[in-house]
């Protein structure tokens, strides 16, 4: 038989089983903005939480809801219900971090029939839009072609 602090002995120096540093997606915080990897493959993966909240136009754009929009409706004024249902448009801050957090199939334009959202897929009042059919993003502002004495005063090339 086994003395008692043997026992404890060979309990203190047994230690538990090594983690994989292979973490998965429910282990990483939701408020990280992080890039997601397949495990196996080692192609960028979209990430879902994305996929279910916010909307990508087809300008390149991103939609969300109005967070909070069902919480206590009946203590709101008629104001906040109505407003509360609209969406909301991201900056474009937010909408570059979007991009990053998706793969190319999800930047590409989409056409569904009888789409709900098809009055916000028209940017009015602007030229050029931010994404074009590619997915890529274009200039905003068209290069300014100089004469040359102009570009040498400037901008010198040292």
């Amino acid at each position: 038989m086994l003395t008692k602090a043997v026992m404890t002995s060979l309990c203190a120096t047994r230690q538990a089983p090594v983690n994989v540093a292979a973490r998965g997606i429910a282990n990483i915080p939701a408020h990280e903005y992080h890039i997601r990897f397949d495990q196996r493959v080692g192609r960028k993966r979209p990430a879902q939480d994305v996929l279910d909240r916010f909307k990508r136009l087809n300008n390149g754009m991103w939609i969300h809801a109005h967070p909070g929009r069902h919480k206590l409706r009946y203590m709101k004024d008629e104001t906040w219900q109505k407003t509360s249902l609209y969406y909301e448009t991201c900056t474009k801050e937010q909408c570059e971090i979007l991009d990053k957090l998706m793969t190319p199939y999800w930047l590409r334009q989409k056409h569904y029939p009888n789409d709900p959202y098809s009055a916000y897929h028209v940017r009015h009042n602007i030229n050029s839009p931010r994404v074009d059919d590619r997915g890529n993003f274009v200039r905003e502002r068209k290069k300014i072609l100089m004469d040359d004495i102009t570009s040498q005063r400037f901008f010198p090339d040292c």
